[in-house]
């Protein structure tokens, strides 16, 4: 499999390539990753590596069958998409799915199935999907993306083959979209170090996201760590419990941040968070603080994805980072 027009995630894409190569490719995958980071593009490429006529340079991009899979009429790639809110799959949309799946392809070798699972995909639909890849068609495979594996019964985890897709390099986006909308170089690099390198956002920020909204409550959640009090911390995360992709967002940038105050206090430069100040004041925490502060904004992200309440997740939030830089 060849991903040229796929920036990074050098290793998964080598491991897929590998398992292509050597005829085992695995009848489930999962691609998990933050929004924006390229989960739904990469799985329609790989879509469309497993149904290309030249097996040789899978993707081929000119084939027919390459063809229809970019136009979305290839007849044997399912898309498959919850609706509502929450974008999840139904128990109906899986029972549809089970019935067509052991169907022989019509043209390609395979029957991929494209299953965008959305943030919660409810327990009995998970149910009745576990007992399709646990007894897979011959001729299927099917490819699971949602933002984290955290949403899928662990009987679903332990049955998939798990890839972890992450943004390319600050460079690589920068160049990547300075080159496709085409703005000046600097504002490309800036916007990159804004949102991590992830050029689903950045894009979505060229077009008035709320990257800048939520990097401004991250930075000011970050400040107002540093006070001596619990007011300015509380004040800058109040937008966040009525906002669940704001919430969510914050977290990222709240994440980097700590991670750029961990790396420079061990004596490291990169800053990849897009406030070296900040970064620099977190950096003055003792290093077991910091090592505790940086992993909460991952594990509550995986809260937010259980949908639990927001006000109380947003106020335990706020307590636990208190507790964990020693306030």
């Amino acid at each position: 499999m060849e991903f040229s027009g796929f920036l990074g995630n050098a290793p998964v894409k080598e491991a897929l390539s590998a398992a292509f190569a050597a005829g085992r490719f695995p009848h489930a995958l999962l691609f998990q990753g933050e929004p924006g980071c390229g989960k739904r593009t990469f799985a329609k490429l790989v879509a469309q590596a497993l149904v290309c006529r030249d097996k040789d340079h899978a993707p081929c991009g000119v084939c027919p069958a390459c063809v229809r899979a970019k136009a979305g009429s290839h007849p044997d790639i399912r898309v498959v998409e919850g609706s509502g809110a929450t974008r999840s799959l139904s128990v109906d949309q899986v029972k549809e799915i089970t019935s067509d799946a052991y169907r022989a392809p019509e043209e390609a070798d395979v029957s991929v199935y494209l299953l965008f699972l959305g943030s919660r995909t409810l327990e009995p639909a998970q149910n009745k999907l576990l007992k399709l890849i646990e007894e897979p068609p011959e001729h299927g495979v099917f490819i699971l993306v949602c933002q984290s594996a955290e949403q899928l019964l662990p009987t679903i985890r332990s049955r998939v083959q798990s890839f972890l897709l992450q943004p390319p390099s600050l460079e690589e986006a920068a160049a990547y979209v300075a080159a496709r909308e085409n703005v000046p170089e600097e504002k490309a690099q800036e916007l990159s170090r804004l949102c991590g390198g992830n050029i689903g956002r950045m894009l979505q920020e060229l077009s008035g996201g709320e990257e800048a909204k939520a990097f401004a409550i991250a930075a000011a959640m970050a400040q107002g760590l540093l006070e001596p009090g619990e007011h300015s911390l509380l004040l800058a995360a109040a937008p966040l419990q009525k906002n669940r992709d704001l919430f969510r967002e914050v977290l990222v940038r709240l994440g980097m941040l700590f991670r750029d105050g961990l790396v420079l206090r061990a004596g490291g430069s990169a800053v990849l968070g897009g406030s070296p100040e900040l970064a620099d004041k977190l950096g003055a925490l003792p290093m077991k603080r910091l090592a505790l502060l940086a992993p909460l904004a991952e594990e509550y992200r995986q809260k937010l994805d259980r949908n639990a309440n927001m006000a109380l997740l947003v106020t335990d939030l706020c307590i636990r980072l208190r507790e964990a830089a020693g306030r």
